[in-house]
């Protein structure tokens, strides 16, 4: 009798003490990357450390893929934060793609880069990673939602 209730007391603080935590904590989310709203372009494979990135401090982004056009010397990887609409919010990153370690002309991609996450973001905006070529045109492209 004794014994069952220590257990009892001991399985009721430790269901109260896991229902104390908060769920956010507990929720990671990691940004899921797809292809760009626009055009039928290229999907880059895109991680993000940390996951999500935290306003304020530094964000590596790790991008990878084919391009079949081709990446050839003025390529660049660009990063930038989107509102809802789609607007623009803030540009977090621009890379030239053959200065950072790849070898060009090239159609494998894979570049990584580390930019400050602008402090004044809201807690909900996406990030587009897009590759431009030397015409400026986009050349491949992936899009990632952030919630907070």
């Amino acid at each position: 009798m004794k014994q069952n209730l220590i257990f009892v007391v001991i399985l009721l603080v430790t269901l109260s003490m896991v229902n104390a935590i908060p769920y956010y904590q507990l929720d990671k989310r990691a940004t899921t990357f797809g292809p760009c709203p626009e055009g039928s372009l290229p999907i880059l494979t895109v991680t993000l450390q940390p996951d999500p990135p935290v306003p304020g401090q530094n964000c590596t982004v790790t991008a990878t893929g084919t391009i079949d056009s081709g990446i050839n010397p003025g390529a660049t990887l660009v990063a930038v934060a989107l509102d809802g609409a789609h607007n623009v919010i803030s540009s977090l990153a621009s890379v030239d793609i053959c200065s950072s370690g790849v070898t060009c002309p090239t159609t494998s991609l894979s570049v990584t880069t580390t930019f400050p996450v602008d402090a004044s973001l809201p807690a909900t905006y996406s990030i587009s990673i897009v590759v431009i070529d030397e015409n400026k045109a986009f050349v491949g492209c992936s899009y990632g939602a952030i919630t907070g």
